[in-house]
């Protein structure tokens, strides 16, 4: 589905204080549980039960760093032959809720990746470094990109054993999947025009797994 790589959350603490009667566009999507963001947002839910996958845009489903487990794949395994012959109407629909999925993702890593978010998440990459300075794994060295230089998940099972480990016990993977989360919550906020024309989408994904029998049609768990 080109969409892009996987992520990591848990629950942000909820923020207060909103007074305009229209939340601020930071807070929008604040009250969206971590784990759903995919479905109630971009329908995956609908998409997998139609084509019979797992839910895709797994990438925004914010949680806590798994470094134990390979990556759920973006696209859940969507597409393939039921994609190549479904109606044209349900192919657009998703396109157009990919093409949403991938500007969020991209807008989302360059705020990442830029000003005070890129300098706080170094910050709290040292707690996960300092970690496994002191379980044996020396850190990659002052040219390495953040943790990358480490390997994880490249078949080094005691090192992403004692990554986990790290992780869970000293705070990191809470505040990093905080920051994530907050982050991500921004920018959804910031397309709330585009992502609320996404719900209008949802009859027309359905109406692709509706077969002339309704017993044909509970198959996809859709409503009859």
């Amino acid at each position: 589905m080109g969409v892009t790589r996987v992520v990591l959350s848990v629950l942000l603490i909820p923020l207060a204080g909103c007074a305009a009667s229209k939340p601020a566009t930071d807070f929008t999507y604040q009250d969206v549980p971590a784990a759903r963001i995919a479905d109630q947002l971009f329908l995956a839910g609908t998409i997998a039960a139609v084509e019979g996958c797992d839910p895709p845009f797994s990438d925004v489903n914010v949680g806590r760093p798994n470094f134990v487990s390979p990556p759920v794949p973006v696209d859940g395994g969507c597409g393939g032959s039921f994609r190549a012959s479904a109606p044209w109407e349900y192919v657009d629909a998703v396109s157009r809720i990919t093409a949403v999925h991938d500007t969020v993702v991209r807008d989302w890593d360059v705020r990442l990746k830029s000003g005070p978010e890129a300098a706080e998440t170094r910050a709290t990459e040292t707690t996960l470094r300092h970690c496994l300075d002191r379980a044996g794994f020396t850190n990659p060295g002052p040219d390495a990109p953040g943790l990358e230089g480490y390997g994880f998940g490249k078949g080094d099972r005691a090192l992403d054993n004692a990554a986990q480990r790290c992780s869970d016990e000293s705070g990191y993977g809470d505040r990093i999947a905080v920051q994530r989360l907050r982050t991500l919550q921004s920018v959804l906020g910031r397309h709330e025009a585009e992502i609320s024309s996404i719900a209008k989408l949802r009859p027309v994904l359905e109406r692709a797994a509706q077969p002339s029998s309704g017993t044909d049609r509970t198959r996809f768990g859709l409503p009859q």
